[in-house]
């Protein structure tokens, strides 16, 4: 072991030379470095991870890609997979295929909507016999059968 000398820079200087020399070195290797260099004491696994961070070094060194300065203006290349969330309405349905009824379709002519409340009203006549339970069923058919034809089911 060499003979200890005074220190002439700060660990911090030292850890930082040393990671730019040797990107990959952890606290121990850094350690080793420095009682190489005959300095007294040691540096502390904090300082080295914090200087290891605050140069980039920090992480998985393996997921990072290194960055081309040639191909700088490519453009990325545009994300080809399943898209998340709900699309808009406009990418759903086109408005040529969408079922639309015409307002006229919707909507119950004078004579419809005269006989559907005659119907109501024989059905509710019916209904306050309660001896007529057939009949009751016949008038409900009835109106069920005026509504789909009117809707055009």
């Amino acid at each position: 072991m060499p003979a200890a000398t005074k220190r002439d820079r700060g660990k911090t200087t030292f850890v930082k030379e040393y990671l730019n020399d040797h990107p990959h070195a952890n606290p121990k290797a850094v350690n080793e470095a420095w009682t190489e260099a005959g300095m007294e004491g040691t540096i502390s696994e904090t300082l080295v991870n914090k200087m290891r961070f605050t140069m980039g070094l920090s992480g998985n060194l393996r997921g990072k890609r290194e960055t081309n300065v040639s191909n700088s203006s490519a453009a990325p290349r545009p994300y080809t997979g399943k898209k998340r969330g709900r699309k808009p309405k406009s990418e759903t349905t086109p408005a040529s295929t969408k079922n639309v009824r015409s307002t006229n379709a919707s909507r119950p002519s004078e004579s419809v909507i005269e006989l559907e409340t005659e119907l109501d009203r024989l059905l509710f006549k019916v209904m306050s016999m309660k001896s007529l339970p057939d009949v009751e069923a016949a008038l409900r058919d009835a109106r069920r059968a005026l509504y789909a034809a009117h809707v055009g089911r």
